[in-house]
């Protein structure tokens, strides 16, 4: 094994002095070594990532791998990351697991993994977990450690890992979802709330098998019937139904499709103590992947007033005239008997005369989806003795409406039909309104941004779910009714700016301001707030808009960001050749020493600006920007750039400059690679010049000297 490794630190020693690349057959020559054993050092090489491949015609070149190390980046990721080799020794840790474990780096490093938690050392050395590394590179596992009174999870990823001496190991990288896991409970409980409001509802809903038998019913539903939630339940629906509602109850069921779910049915019922009562139910069926019935959900409320009202209406004639409603009489085959101003006004027409002894499909003025649903409410009409939903009409001019019709048979004292009444609004400003408010309250309830709308008396009226999720410190969850003053006092740095807050809304009519706060899991939290006051028309107070947005994220980025250049500033410092580094802007974030003397330009004038393109214009054409050309497809490199080429993720060139050294040229050799992250996303690009006439004249004077 160490005759081994030598051979392989051999081969990339040798490689890093032909940055072009070499052959099998020239490894082997210069090495003194067998082809074949070449051959497979490059193959363990190029699977440990040490070295990458290029097909030059029939030959293979090999050259070494542009890459950041692994130790490089551990610092930048917020999970936990520990690499154990296959002696089951820890052979590298990033400070983020010794801070997830409270570990010390120096202590483990190097350690047997059994200095883990117990609790993580059972996840990497169970059976099963072993077992399917061998299947395949990755497996996930979930990790839930218990510590006094407080529970972390963590998903725990294991990687097979190839090191760069050809030995194998595993990579563990562990990340806290517990933040996740709370998630998962508060919809638990939401779950929960919900099952609590259908109990509450003062609607009477049941839900029943094909059958007929129940299988829940709601309080309201038993409170009705005076019975308990024990006795409803595996009873027949039927049985709670008069006997003239059954057949249309069972008629609804059969006529109940995917396509069309709902029905509904309005029924005289006897209660308990013989009191009588209207009911209406709308009937729903709930179907399965495969179009098939599961069950019915029947959710019903009391109509009686509404029914007497009817009645009353009926006597007293004399105020349908009057009614701002629209309101018509049809017989009972449908034709207009009576129809009041309203009605008139509502479908574009002047005089009674206009509509009297015409028939209700006249009403749909040609339109075939207006004909069609009179159609069908005749139909429900003669069928369940009335009809009552939204629909779409359209008026004389052809216009269309959005309106509510209720269509009823008027009975005379012994129960016997003498015609058909109906009542209409129209509904279409209500439907418009309606859905403007649902489009702007969903998109502000699914808001990534903290909402909350407060009243002039300081009642908080609304509040979306990323108000409570960014403001974490407040007790109450629903903060419906309660005071702003809640959330002031749960953050003192909003506590000690009330005075500020109420005079800059006064005068302004705004207040912005950044807060941060230490979590209880003792994470940083940063808040961007923004209170705006919104006025009526009259100018008067009508509410404040309290918007808040995290943006801890975005400033950890900003601060990583920061510091990664910062380092590779500091690092490129120690270069001897020209380099700077740009920006995902292409704005300069660093430029050693070596780059301020080729060019000119000191470090102060570039940096943070645009400005290497005024200071490397003298090394155009010749040598091209190539920190502006790593993003160009290979097809618009050799189209525009054919002096270029592109090594792996990299770019290289390199051109004799006449105008340098005093008038004597220079061989210029130029490179340009992207920096990556963790995630594989570009956040910047290097460059590095470097003077090459002096190798360049030593290799042509030993080749003169060879001829000779």
């Amino acid at each position: 094994m160490p005759a081994e490794r030598d051979n392989l630190n051999k081969i990339r020693s040798l490689l890093k002095f032909h940055p072009r690349g070499l052959t099998i057959s020239d490894i082997s020559q210069r090495l003194k070594m067998n082809r074949n054993s070449v051959a497979k050092y490059l193959e363990i090489l190029e699977i440990s990532g040490c070295v990458e491949m290029r097909q030059m015609g029939a030959a293979k070149v090999f050259y070494i791998s542009q890459r950041i190390p692994l130790a490089a980046i551990l610092g930048f990721t917020k999970e936990g990351i520990v690499v154990i080799n296959q002696e089951g020794r820890i052979n590298q840790v990033n400070e983020r697991f010794c801070q997830m474990f409270d570990l010390r780096q120096e202590e483990i490093l190097s350690a047997p993994i059994t200095v883990l938690p117990q609790n993580l050392l059972s996840v990497l050395t169970s059976q099963r977990l072993m077992e399917g590394l061998g299947e395949k590179a990755e497996q996930t596992r979930i990790l839930k450690m218990e510590e006094y009174d407080w529970i972390q999870y963590y998903k725990v990823r294991i990687l097979n890992t190839i090191f760069d001496t050809g030995e194998h190991g595993q990579t563990v990288i562990i990340e806290d979802i517990t933040l996740e896991k709370e998630m998962e409970e508060r919809l638990r409980l939401n779950e929960a709330r919900y099952r609590g409001i259908v109990e509450d509802q003062l609607e009477m809903i049941c839900r029943y098998t094909p059958d007929g038998k129940i299988t829940f019913a709601n309080d309201a539903f038993c409170r009705n019937l005076n019975i308990t939630p024990e006795e409803v339940v595996n009873h027949s629906i039927l049985s709670y139904h008069p006997a003239e509602s059954i057949s249309r109850l069972k008629a609804g069921m059969e006529a109940c499709t995917p396509h069309s779910p709902v029905w509904d049915l309005e029924m005289e019922v006897t209660l308990p103590g013989d009191k009588r009562c209207w009911q209406h139910w709308i009937y729903r069926g709930i179907f399965d992947e495969q179009d098939m019935v599961l069950e019915y959900q029947g959710v019903g409320r009391d109509i009686t007033d509404r029914k007497r009202a009817e009645i009353e209406l009926l006597i007293k004639s004399f105020a349908i005239e009057s009614s701002i409603i629209p309101i018509g009489l049809a017989t009972l085959d449908g034709m207009v008997t009576y129809v009041n101003p309203a009605f008139l006004q509502m479908w574009g027409y002047k005089h009674l005369s206009d509509v009297l002894g015409l028939p209700l499909e006249h009403f749909a003025h040609g339109n075939v989806d207006s004909l069609r649903k009179i159609f069908e409410i005749k139909q429900a009409v003669s069928r369940e003795g009335g009809f009552s939903g939204e629909l779409t009409g359209t008026r004389k001019s052809g216009e269309k409406f959005n309106l509510l019709l209720n269509v009823s048979v008027v009975k005379d004292t012994e129960g016997s039909p003498l015609c058909l009444i109906g009542y209409f609004n129209d509904i279409s400003l209500l439907v418009r309104m309606n859905r403007e408010v649902q489009m702007k309250e969903t998109a502000i309830s699914h808001s990534y941004e903290g909402v909350a709308i407060i009243c002039p008396d300081g009642r908080i009226s609304y509040s979306n779910p990323a108000f409570t999720r960014i403001f974490q410190r407040i007790p109450e969850h629903d903060l419906y009714g309660k005071q702003i003053d809640l959330v002031y006092s749960s953050y003192p740095q909003l506590e000690g700016k009330r005075d500020e807050i109420s005079d800059s809304l006064a005068r302004k009519g705004s207040w912005i301001s950044i807060v941060s706060d230490i979590t209880e899991d003792g994470k940083t939290s940063i808040i961007q707030i923004h209170l705006s006051r919104t006025n009526d028309l009259g100018g008067n107070q009508l509410c404040t808009i309290f918007s808040a947005l995290d943006i801890t994220e975005q400033r950890m980025i900003e601060e990583s960001l920061s510091m990664m250049y910062h380092h590779l500033e500091e690092a490129i410092e120690h270069v001897g050749d020209p380099t700077f580094i740009l920006d995902n802007h292409r704005r300069v974030v660093a430029w050693n020493n070596a780059m301020a003397s080729l060019t000119g330009y000191s470090r102060d004038e570039v940096i943070g600006t645009a400005g290497y393109r005024d200071a490397c214009k003298r090394f155009e054409p010749g040598i091209p920007l190539l920190a502006d050309l790593v993003d160009l497809s290979v097809r618009d490199l050799i189209r525009n750039y054919p002096s270029v080429s592109r090594f792996g993720s990299g770019l290289f060139t390199e051109a004799f400059l006449p105008s340098l050294q005093s008038g004597k040229g220079a061989v210029i050799w130029a490179k340009a690679s992207p920096i990556l992250n963790t995630t594989g996303q570009t956040i910047g690009v290097i460059q590095t010049m470097k003077d090459m006439t002096n190798w360049k004249r030593v290799t042509e004077h030993g080749v003169t000297r060879e001829i000779s």
